[in-house]
């Protein structure tokens, strides 16, 4: 009976890659399925207290927004913001309104990217004292400053009337006496720094800053920031459509009642909320992801979540504003209605969800792991098929063993020689920046061909010691590489599941098929292994990323953009925290490199 058993386990193992290569398709169908209503939640508010659109608005002070957007347009401009003119006439109006207002300078530089250079910044902040309470608790308006004339990619670019609108809420809010929450509105320079200066400076936590930033510490503070808001919008009038932006640092969200919130009373006031551009299901999901496996903040409410604090932003173009009292007041009714639910927390938020995925503005999804542990099935049965098997592939006799360390010992050096080229794709985009500006080249072009040099090196590698491949059993070289890229992805899912799965998608597939053989000729079979290892190795997932995005249209475009990608995950790990980059160099480039190895462990007798 056991030796039934025995046959039987070994003949389907023989068969794991087929069965591997299901389970990845169901991985997928299973992510698509999500989308479809039957398979995800309709979105519910679990904090009873937060009742969105019970109250009845009662912004319709319009002359406030249209009087603020004629002076905003006098005085934002370039001059007047690098000069600081502009945060002192803020400061200076918000001062009238009956605010605590200051202005914060804070310095930065980065000598990878600015040299010598240091640049100045200057934040405006106001903040509107609670009536009712003990203002220990606050609120966040924010929005960051960008002249008309700063050459923006685009009109939306610009944030006039976010401006316009949260000067207008200020003078409006004095007038309330039902707050129980501060409420601090923050204008920041040099976006994400600028943000960063603040926050710090406002948690008494300066000296935890990047060394590349210095800031003042401010003259009033508030008290725990319960929730924050970022607006981004060059008009005032005409919010028919906006776009919510949740995902932060690291591709962590803001709890779900919040999200909730928002959506529920932009559908109150007839506000079309879009989730990164688009209404199709299956594209909005897989969007989310590629979001979160970024690692960069979707606006810059993203730099408030790893402070734990929810927080959510809003964008959009507007138009300027507008004699029609209705299209105005949509904007300042819109956020009066989301600070009087805020206003009635009574304590933070944790009702809802953490983890969850969007399918759709309103549905929710938050069990995303199953599919991510189907993925690692299929890896689990090639390891375990190396085990059962004996490491055994038919040519294994003929592979020679170190003398001094076994099957173990020659598997191990290529697991440590694998994690070094991680490590030198770490720490040696510094060099590479340094050497891109001595030849005059741009420091996002000079990375990627650095980067790109670091990975023939890596792909040379078998060609370079073909005594180390030779000398690894071929079962425990596919043992290892299995073993490394499971146990890899189920880490990385723990703290950013969209990069996980979509790195397992591509990385899987061949790392199974790049393992034992099979009846293709050799010459094919090498060719197509190399190809498909190609395509996903990391800069290969990089440019293949940036085709298929939609803002490249050719390779050329496709560089560009993968040039600018690989900059600015590298800088976004520096200076805000993200450990995308991090984690593809040791992690994932080192999985990758594991499965070359088999290809040519196969290749040669």
């Amino acid at each position: 009976m056991t030796g039934k058993i025995e046959t039987t386990i070994k003949v389907f193992l023989s068969y794991h890659r087929f069965v591997g290569i299901l389970l990845i398709v169901g991985a997928i169908g299973y992510m698509v399925m999500l989308s479809d209503p039957q398979f995800n939640n309709r979105c519910y508010i679990s904090e009873k207290a937060l009742s969105p659109g019970v109250v009845e608005e009662q912004f319709n002070q319009v002359n406030f927004i249209n009087d603020y957007y004629a002076d905003v347009q006098k005085m934002y401009t370039v001059k007047n913001l690098e000069s600081g003119k502009f945060q002192k006439w803020l400061e200076e109006e918000m001062q009238k309104i009956g605010l605590d207002a200051y202005t914060q300078n804070f310095t930065f530089s980065y000598p990878l990217i600015l040299g010598e250079k240091k640049l100045q910044g200057i934040n405006a902040v106001g903040i509107s004292r609670a009536y009712r309470a003990a203002r220990t608790e606050a609120l966040v308006l924010m929005t960051p400053l960008r002249a008309a004339d700063s050459g923006a990619a685009s009109h939306e670019r610009r944030t006039d009337g976010s401006v316009a609108l949260m000067l207008a809420l200020a003078k409006f809010f004095r007038r309330q006496t039902h707050w129980a929450k501060d409420t601090i509105f923050l204008f920041t320079e040099m976006e994400t720094v600028g943000l960063q200066a603040w926050l710090y400076a406002h948690h008494g936590e300066s000296s935890l800053l990047k060394p590349s930033i210095s800031v003042s510490d401010p003259p009033h503070r508030s008290g725990s920031i319960q929730a924050a808001v970022a607006l981004e919008f060059a008009g005032v009038s005409g919010w028919q459509r906006a776009r919510l932006h949740v995902e932060g640092v690291n591709g962590v969200l803001p709890n779900l009642d919040l999200v909730n919130t928002v959506v529920r009373i932009a559908g109150k006031h007839g506000v079309r909320l879009e989730l990164h551009g688009s209404d199709r299901q299956p594209a909005l999901l897989l969007r989310s992801l590629l979001y979160q496996a970024s690692g960069s903040p979707a606006s810059l409410h993203g730099l408030f979540l790893p402070f734990d604090i929810p927080a959510v932003g809003l964008s959009g173009e507007g138009r300027a504003a507008s004699s029609s009292s209705s299209a105005t007041r949509t904007a300042g009714a819109v956020v009066e209605a989301i600070w009087r639910s805020l206003n009635n927390l009574q304590e933070r938020f944790h009702q809802s969800f953490f983890f969850y995925a969007l399918p759709a503005i309103d549905r929710y999804h938050r069990r995303l792991h199953p599919p991510l542990g189907v993925v690692l099935l299929a890896l689990a049965l090639a390891a375990i098929d190396s085990l059962v098997v004996g490491f055994g592939d038919g040519d294994a006799s003929t592979k020679p063993k170190s003398a001094g360390g076994g099957v173990v010992g020659p598997v191990a050096r290529l697991c440590v020689m694998a994690g070094c080229f991680g490590l030198l794709a770490l720490v040696a985009p510094a060099y590479f920046i340094r050497t891109a500006a001595a030849f005059r080249i741009d420091p996002g072009a000079g990375m990627l061909i650095g980067l790109l040099a670091v990975q023939a090196m890596a792909a040379a590698f078998p060609l370079m010691f073909p005594n180390m491949i030779v000398a690894c059993h071929p079962g425990a070289l596919r043992l290892a590489a299995c073993l490394s890229l499971g146990l890899s992805l189920g880490a990385v899912s723990l703290v950013n599941f969209g990069l996980a799965f979509l790195s397992a998608l591509p990385l899987a597939p061949v790392c199974l098929l790049a393992a034992g053989p099979d009846r293709l000729p050799a010459v094919l079979r090498f060719g197509i292994g190399a190809v498909a290892l190609a395509a996903a190795s990391p800069i290969g997932l990089l440019l293949g990323g940036c085709y298929a995005a939609g803002g490249a249209r050719s390779l050329v475009s496709a560089w560009t953009c993968a040039e600018y990608g690989a900059l600015q995950g590298y800088v976004e790990g520096q200076l805000l925290g993200s450990f995308t980059y991090r984690l593809n160099c040791l992690m994932l480039l080192p999985c990758w490199l594991l499965a070359w190895c088999q290809l040519f462990a196969r290749a040669w007798p």
